[in-house]
């Protein structure tokens, strides 16, 4: 039996009348019921209003029921996946970021303000240890009790270390633990300048659906780091069978600094700090040792011409699958319309065109299998202005309302027709940062460019995640949004885009 079929026999049950009754009094088919509880028929989701309103389900069970009801249309799995996704991204959508307005120099402007909701709420014990910069921290080896008092010692440690420039960290700490990540993202949002290491355990593949859902979590913690720190974060990636195995030992995880390694245990409520400089280079060499044994989970690129041609290294040519504020218009860009929208007097122009060009001719073979999931906004932006967030003004004219007017009009053709599957997101389900544009490779990985709208500027920041199971994932998500509850109806899709084109049309 299902979760869903489980669940509704056991409300039912709860209410204490006959089925038929309950069918009868609901306005259903006594037979829709008993073969929902058989798994023989999935209930249509007005019968299943039905249902709820005549059992006085309270919200709590409406939610539950709802999820279930959600899992059986689509499969636990896609279920899940779904919900980590849209976790991941709303995450990113509500980072904070510093502006000018604040008074800080550009070059010191943080890249972020926070984490995730609720991960740089400090403890009281923590709120103490947040001193200027300047302020001299002392720290001394030996034990330490209690997570308030190991989550202190790992913010004055770290604090000390990172007084002088360019420190560098290298980690091993328990999957999902935030409390280090919190406090490296407080330093890099304090302007420090410092590179950290970290190893992370992903489960294999093969090991069934749950290793999905933990290995997405994973990088739910990594991307954050990896923006925030402008390209001084470094994860590393291995497999293992169980990412939380027991150990033998008391500490199994370490912290290692330019002058300390502190030893911490699996609840990270015990700690153990050393100083000896040869123990200190033993855990160090040993360390530099498996991170050569490892993959690296990310790189970063911040140069156009780069950028470009890690695309090309990098994409797939039976499909392409992207996320980002505006619709991926890459499929209509021919070499003739890239010269003359690029600007005359950018350096290396030619060559940008020729990359450009060879990029999006990949784009324009593509007659199937061409996702781009966008916003309301985003869309409504581009047919106001004609400014493409993924291509910086500074090197490409803004699009003539004529130019926008032919685009639309071919974008809304394609969705039509199947050739483009265009989406837009319903913003109160699926939030999309609108500083970022992720393209997902099934064989190459995850791809997440600076757009307009990133602090440091569009692609000051880049990352390829280089780990096919998680392109997968995040394909089978872009795949599976059509005609879910995260997206307009394909409708109201082509009624928005029939709109703006009636009102490109009346300026032309």
């Amino acid at each position: 039996m299902s979760k869903f079929s489980m669940y509704l026999k056991e409300l039912l049950d709860q209410r204490g009348e006959p089925i038929a009754r309950i069918a009868k009094n609901a306005g259903l088919e006594r037979t829709s019921i008993h073969k929902a509880l058989k798994d023989e028929r999935i209930l249509p989701y007005t019968s299943l209003n039905q249902l709820t309103r005549y059992l006085q389900l309270t919200l709590s069970q409406t939610r539950e029921l709802n999820q279930y009801y959600e899992m059986l249309l689509q499969g636990e799995e896609i279920f899940l996946i779904q919900e980590d996704i849209c976790d991941l991204l709303s995450g990113l959508s509500q980072l904070s970021f510093y502006s000018e307005a604040d008074n800080q120099a550009p070059e010191q402007t943080p890249i972020a303000e926070r984490f995730f909701h609720g991960v740089c709420d400090l403890s009281p014990s923590v709120r103490e240890v947040a001193l200027p910069l300047d302020t001299a921290i002392s720290v001394q080896p030996g034990l330490v009790y209690g997570k308030m008092q190991v989550e202190k010692m790992i913010h004055l440690l770290l604090r000390k270390e990172t007084v002088s420039e360019n420190a560098e960290f290298y980690l091993s700490i328990p999957s999902g633990e935030t409390m280090v990540q919190e406090a490296l993202f407080h330093l890099w949002s304090d302007g420090r300048v410092f590179s950290v290491h970290q190893m992370v355990a992903f489960l294999p593949q093969h090991f069934g659906k749950e290793t999905t859902i933990f290995n997405l979590k994973i990088l739910r913690a990594v991307i954050p780091m990896a923006l925030i720190s402008q390209g001084r974060y470094h994860p590393y990636y291995y497999f293992e069978s169980n990412a939380d195995s027991v150990s033998v030992d008391p500490f199994p995880y370490y912290i290692i600094t330019p002058e300390y390694v502190l030893r911490l245990d699996e609840k990270m409520s015990t700690a153990q700090l050393l100083s000896d400089e040869n123990i200190v280079e033993l855990y160090r060499t040993h360390y530099v040792q498996l991170m050569r044994e490892c993959q690296p989970l990310t790189s970063y690129s911040n140069d156009l011409a780069e950028v470009l041609e890690a695309y090309m290294m990098s994409t797939d040519e039976t499909g392409y699958y992207t996320i980002m504020t505006q619709p991926c218009l890459g499929h209509y860009y021919t070499r003739k319309l890239m010269e003359l929208q690029f600007r005359e007097d950018i350096p290396d122009r030619d060559k940008m065109i020729e990359l450009s060009d060879r990029r999006f001719d990949r784009l324009r073979r593509l007659d199937r299998n061409y996702y781009t999931v966008f916003t309301e906004q985003g869309i409504r932006q581009f047919a106001e202005n004609g400014v493409a967030a993924d291509l910086p003004p500074d090197l490409v004219k803004p699009g003539s309302p004529q130019l926008r007017l032919e685009l639309l009009g071919q974008l809304r053709k394609d969705i039509a027709s199947g050739v483009i599957t265009g989406c837009i997101t319903d913003a109160s389900r699926l939030d999309i940062p609108d500083y970022l544009t992720l393209t997902a490779d099934p064989q190459f990985g995850l791809h997440i460019y600076a757009i307009i709208g990133f602090p440091a500027g569009p692609y000051t920041c880049n990352l390829h995640i280089q780990e096919s199971s998680i392109g997968q994932s995040f394909c089978s998500f872009i795949k599976s949004l059509p005609g879910s509850k995260f997206v307009y109806p394909q409708e109201k899709t082509l009624s928005i885009l029939d709109e703006l084109i009636a009102q490109l049309e009346m300026e032309t």
